[in-house]
Formats: C-alpha cells, structure tokens, sequence
C-alpha cells in the first residue's frame, strides 16, 4: 500500500486478481443473458433493490420493494 502526502489517507492500490475478477464476472453475466434468451426464458437479478427480470422478448419487468408483483416497463 502506498502512501500519499497525507499519511492519515492511504492509496489503495488495485489488486490485479480483483480486476481480472470483475472482468470474468461481466463475461460470465453477458453469457448467462446470451443462453437464457436462446432459451426463450428471461433473466433474473437485483438491482438497486429491485428485483428485475429481463425477459427474451425485450421487456423488462421490475419489482417495487415490499408492493407485490412485478411492473412492465416497454
């Protein structure tokens, strides 16, 4: 870890194996919405705390925190 000028707030450097990872979990995710939609199913994820489901006919469907069912958003 290095040290700027002010010794109270250190630079964090980037570990090389945390940025590989988040690059494999990109490819991982756009592979996972590649077969779900040949599949003809829809994905499922959250997001901002909405449960989102992105279906294979392009829609998208998001769920309110504690409303109930899921909205349509074209």
């Amino acid at each position: 870890m290095k040290t700027t000028h002010n010794e109270l707030k250190p630079e964090k450097e980037r570990d090389i194996d945390m940025i590989n990872a988040e690059a494999a979990l990109k490819r991982a995710s756009r592979r996972a919405r590649e077969r779900a939609w040949s599949a003809g199913v829809g994905v499922v994820y959250l997001k901002d705390g909405r449960i989102v489901q992105e279906m294979s006919d392009g829609t998208i469907r998001m769920e309110e925190p504690g409303v109930g069912p899921a909205q349509v958003i074209e």
